[in-house]
Order: structure tokens, then sequence, then C-alpha cells
């Protein structure tokens, strides 16, 4: 099967997250994540790794959603990694398919709920955000749809083309105040960072 971002809404018009999926290969994504893809491990200003810890309280739990390698472990006392291809993940699965008895007080996206449509992305949002607390924030470093990825395997990625604007469509609806939009860079890429407060 071919992995082409063409088959994707765009991004501009209006949110469509009730349209059909048109396709999510999730093993291609495994595949690519657990075997060609290398981390630049707190080489971000705004969404580093350190940077993002210093601003969780040592109380508060952490939802990491797309964890990785789970740094956040050597930082953090309360965090849960979830990432379906990642063995270091405490729930090695995908967002929507985890389950947690407790409500959290922040969510990390950092590169994570960056592949798919309208409809794949607002249904992970949409379970990341029933995990937390009435009163919680999300940090999200997101992919403006560039396949600058240093595998050429990334080309098979479907990539969501991310925007300020539509992470803040996504923002409105799910009852959040967006907030500290900047773009950065790693050195190799360039992103976007935003907070979601509420």
């Amino acid at each position: 099967m071919e992995h082409h971002s063409t088959k994707y809404h765009t991004g501009t018009g209006p949110l469509n997250i009730k349209g059909t999926i048109v396709f999510h290969d999730q093993d291609y994504l495994n595949d690519y994540f657990r075997n060609h893809w290398k981390p630049s491990l707190d080489a971000y200003v705004y969404s580093g790794y350190e940077t993002i810890a210093a601003k969780i309280k040592p109380h508060e739990w952490l939802l990491d959603v797309g964890c990785g390698y789970n740094p956040f472990k050597k930082l953090l006392p309360n965090v849960v990694g979830v990432d379906p291809a990642m063995d270091e993940a405490d729930f090695q699965v995908t967002i929507e398919d985890f389950y947690a008895t407790k409500k959290f007080d922040v969510a990390t996206c950092l590169g994570s709920l960056n592949f798919g449509d309208d409809a794949v992305v607002g249904r992970q949002i949409h379970k990341m955000v029933s995990h937390l607390k009435d009163h919680s924030r999300v940090y999200w470093r997101l992919n403006p749809g560039r396949r600058d990825h240093a595998s050429e395997k990334c080309q098979g990625i479907p990539f969501y083309p991310w925007s300020h604007r539509r992470l803040g469509e996504f923002a409105e609806l799910f009852d959040f105040r967006q907030c500290n939009e900047q773009t950065e860079t790693n050195g190799k890429v360039v992103r976007l960072y935003a907070e979601w407060h509420r």
C-alpha cells in the first residue's frame, strides 16, 4: 500500500473530525519510529524535555502521549508514557487504546499527534483530553507537515499539516485556551510549539 498525504484534509478548511478516515497505517508508523527514527533529545528551546519538566509541579501527574524513549521518567516523579512503537513506554498502545482510572494534570504531545487527517487527529485529541482533569494543561510540539526526518522512509508518512491556527481550532473545540505560540528549531528542523490551558 502506498502512503501519500494527498488523501488527507489539507488542514486549511473547516475542521472535519467526523469525516471518513481514509487511511491510517499504524503498523507503518510503528515500524518507522521503532527502527528508523532517531530523536534530537532536549534540542528544542520551548519544547525540550527539561524545559517542559520545569513547568510541571512535583505533585502533578503527566500523561506523555507518544513518549518515545520515555525521557520524562528521569525528570519527573509522576509520569505515564504511552507509545505504540516503543518498548520503553509504560503502555505500548496508541492513545486511542489507552485506558486509565485516574485523571492527569498535564499532557505532552511532543511530535506525537502529527499523522492522519482531521478525523484521526480529532479522535486522538478527544481521547487524550478525556484523561485530563477539568483544570489541566497540554504542551505541544507540532510538525507543520514537513517530511524532513533523516530517514527517507519518512516520505511514506501521512503528516498532518499543522499550523497554530489549526491547533487553536482544536483548542476551542475541546474548551482550552491556546497560548505561548512559538516557532522553534533543533538546529535541523522547524517545529511549532504551543500550550493549552483550562
